[in-house]
């Protein structure tokens, strides 16, 4: 649980964005929430890089440390985020999904764009009859249930929702892929023009680079470690490193995992890639017992949560 005991914190943060009705399938971050918190941590913690805050944490070293992260290289971070956090003088740590610089809209935001078009009760029934027409052996194999969570996390969003994410997470790519494309196709949804309006430019992550924000990266695809072969994981890993060096001109060394899942084979790739650290979505505090290749973060509902608490 978030405390101001935790001595050494990272925090993630995704959309960062007032909400607006076309946009539906998100839960942003607003900008006033946004600011509330870097206001917060940035005057009980001291805001540093992950490599520094895993050395203090490593070394026991005195102090209170916060590093700042920030998921997917949405527009948002660009728009938004950066301004802030040049308010207050902190540094953040970026990891754009480099397939999106081509126009492509990864998996995840997919599903975002069409839970703002529909409903989770709608999508949820159409993926259903998707299954039944296309693949009726395997539809038995992805129940999606609305009366209990099939997993302990999403807590912020509503369990069909959350099922429905986590469904998606484990699907094998052919069959989540084409399912995406029945639906925009459904819902008359432009994939290129979706992707130009959620995603940061390589103009805008160079530019985060010059103002001295870190890069790093979140693979290629975005697709989970837990489905794909580590052949293809060690392509789409490299190919989004040297994408980023390309960008910035600087070696990429810190790793974001897709969706938070790591494996060991996943951990073993990164090292022959030349990566030194590596962050997941577990929520809690850097310890000095932690891997540098599996480092915790907060989430950014944990510190609004932590705030409402005490303002009451």
């Amino acid at each position: 649980m978030f405390s101001l005991n935790n001595q050494y914190i990272i925090v993630n943060y995704h959309y960062v964005e007032d909400p607006a009705a076309d946009r539906s399938g998100i839960h942003p971050c607003s900008l006033g929430e946004f600011e509330r918190q870097i206001k917060f941590l940035s005057g009980n913690f001291k805001i540093v890089s992950i490599p520094e805050l895993f050395a203090s944490a490593a070394s026991k070293l005195a102090g209170k440390l916060c590093a700042l992260t920030f998921d997917d290289g949405l527009r948002g971070h660009y728009d938004n985020v950066l301004p802030i956090l040049k308010k207050y003088g902190v540094i953040g740590t970026f990891f754009p999904i480099t397939s999106t610089f081509e126009g492509g809209v990864p998996a995840t935001h997919k599903m975002h764009t069409i839970l703002s078009a529909a409903s989770p009760q709608e999508v949820v029934v159409l993926f259903g009859s998707f299954m039944e027409r296309f693949y009726p052996d395997l539809k038995s194999l992805y129940p999606i249930p609305d009366d209990h969570r099939l997993y302990d996390r999403r807590w912020h969003e509503d369990v069909l929702t959350a099922n429905f994410k986590e469904t998606m997470i484990i699907l094998s790519e052919d069959i989540k892929g084409r399912f995406l494309r029945y639906c925009f196709k459904k819902f008359g949804l432009n994939e290129q023009s979706i992707g130009g309006k959620i995603f940061m430019t390589k103009n805008q992550v160079k530019n985060l680079h010059t103002q001295n924000m870190v890069i790093g990266s979140h693979s290629h695809r975005h697709y989970s470690m837990g489905v794909v072969e580590a052949e293809f994981m060690r392509r789409d890993i490299k190919l989004s490193k040297d994408i980023l060096f390309g960008i910035t001109g600087k070696d990429v060394n810190i790793f974001s995992y897709s969706h938070g899942h790591s494996t060991g084979q996943g951990v073993k790739v990164l090292k022959a890639l030349g990566f030194n650290h590596a962050v997941t979505i577990e929520r809690r505090n850097v310890s000095d017992q932690d891997s540098p290749f599996l480092l915790p973060r907060y989430d950014a509902n944990d510190v609004r949560d932590f705030l409402n608490s005490i303002a009451q």
